[in-house]
């Protein structure tokens, strides 16, 4: 499926855990989606790019 990454490439694609990215899952902050061939997690690109960009701009607030 083009346009998403499986949980391995999602956490490194957010410099996380793939621990969090299940725990985000599981708090609904996240969501993801599931190949109905091999039941893998499957994150869309577009979400994991906003959630990254919302994650730059907090960290990058209690920086300054």
């Amino acid at each position: 499926m083009t346009g998403y990454l499986k949980i391995g490439q999602a956490a490194k694609f957010l410099g996380v855990s793939i621990g969090a990215l299940r725990l985000w899952e599981k708090t609904k902050k996240i969501e993801c989606f599931r190949d109905p061939l091999s039941k893998y997690r499957l994150y869309k690109i577009s979400v994991l790019q906003k959630l990254k960009d919302s994650r730059k701009k907090k960290y990058n607030k209690t920086a300054k």
